[in-house]
C-alpha cells in the first residue's frame, strides 16, 4: 500500500471511532430519557451508513430488552461478536446476564442459558453463581459432560452447596469414566443413600479404579479399592469378579491361606459354570497341592 493510501484509511478509521463514540454518546442520553423511538431509529441511520460495531449492537438489543421484546433482544445479543476492547466487552458481559435473568424469570430457560454462556465465553472468570449450575445441567442433556464438569465445579467453588449438584456432578464424572474423581467424593456419595444410582455408581467406581490399578501394577492400591468394593457391596453381580482379582493380588503377594479363602468366597458368588467359577477351581486345584 503507497503512502498517499495509507493517510486516507487512517483517517476514515479515525473517523469511524469517532462517528460511533458520538453516536454511542447520543444513544446513551436517549435511553436514559426513555426516548426508545427515537434511540432506534439514530440506530437504524447508523446502520444504513455501515456503522455495524458491537457497540451499537448492544444498544439496539438493550432497547429491544426494555420494550421486552425477548426474541429480538435474544437474537441481537447472540449475533453480537465478541468486542475488543475491555469497555464494550464488559458492557456486553452485563447486558447477557441481565437480559438471562430476566429470561429465566419469564420461564425462558433455555434461551437464558444461552447467554449465559455466551457471557462467560466473553469473560470466564466472572462469577455466575447459580447461573453455573443452570448451564451444567443443559451441557450435560446436551452430552457435553468434559464441559458440564467445568460448570459444575464452578459452581461450587463459587460457594454453592454441593448436595444441589451431586447427582448430576457424579453421574458427569461416571460417563467420563473417571473413577478417581468419584472415588474422592465417596463422603459424600454416601450422605445419599436413597439413590440407587449413585450407589451403584460409587461401587463401580471401587472396581473399575481396582482394575486400572491392577494393569498399571500397582497392586497394594489395587487390593485397597477391591476391599472397599467387597465392603461397599454394590453392584452385587461383581463381587465374585472382584473376590477373584483379590485372590490374584493375594497369590502373587504370597498370602496363600487368603488367597484360597477368596477363591472359594467365589465359588458361593459365582453361577457354577461362570468362568470365574471354572477359574477358581483351577486356582483351589494348583494352590492345594502345594
Amino acid at each position: 500500500m503507497t503512502k498517499s493510501l495509507k493517510i486516507p484509511l487512517v483517517f476514515l478509521l479515525f473517523n469511524s471511532l469517532l462517528l460511533a463514540k458520538d453516536i454511542s454518546g447520543k444513544l446513551e442520553e436517549l435511553i436514559s430519557k426513555g426516548k426508545l423511538d427515537q434511540a432506534e431509529n439514530l440506530i437504524y441511520q447508523a446502520q444504513a451508513e455501515g456503522e455495524f460495531s458491537p457497540s451499537i449492537q448492544i444498544y439496539l438489543a438493550k432497547i429491544y430488552f426494555l420494550r421486552k421484546n425477548m426474541k429480538s433482544a435474544y437474537e441481537t445479543l447472540m449475533g453480537i461478536e465478541p468486542p475488543e476492547d475491555s469497555k464494550t466487552r464488559s458492557k456486553l458481559v452485563q447486558l447477557l446476564l441481565e437480559f438471562g435473568d430476566s429470561a429465566l424469570n419469564l420461564k425462558y430457560k433455555d434461551m437464558a442459558i444461552d447467554v449465559y454462556y455466551k457471557a462467560y465465553k466473553i469473560s470466564p472468570d466472572i462469577p455466575l453463581g447459580r447461573r453455573s449450575k443452570l448451564i451444567a445441567q443443559k451441557l450435560m442433556d446436551d452430552d457435553n459432560y468434559i464441559e458440564a464438569k467445568k460448570f459444575f465445579e464452578k459452581y461450587v467453588s463459587e460457594g454453592g452447596n454441593f448436595d444441589e449438584i451431586a447427582q448430576y456432578y457424579i453421574k458427569c464424572l461416571y460417563l467420563l469414566g473417571q473413577w478417581e474423581e468419584i472415588v474422592k467424593n465417596s463422603d459424600k456419595i454416601v450422605k445419599f443413600r436413597e439413590d440407587a444410582e449413585l450407589q451403584f455408581i460409587l461401587g463401580e467406581a471401587y472396581f473399575n479404579l481396582a482394575k486400572d490399578y491392577m494393569e498399571k501394577e500397582m497392586y497394594e492400591n489395587a487390593l485397597e479399592m477391591l476391599n472397599k468394593f467387597i465392603q461397599w457391596g454394590i453392584p452385587k453381580i461383581y463381587l465374585d469378579d472382584a473376590y477373584y482379582l483379590k485372590g490374584q493380588i493375594l497369590e502373587d503377594i504370597g498370602n496363600k491361606k487368603e488367597a484360597l479363602e477368596c477363591y472359594y468366597k467365589v465359588l458361593t458368588l459365582a453361577p457354577p459354570r461362570s468362568i470365574y467359577a471354572r477359574k477358581a477351581k483351577e486356582r483351589i486345584s494348583e494352590l492345594e497341592k502345594k
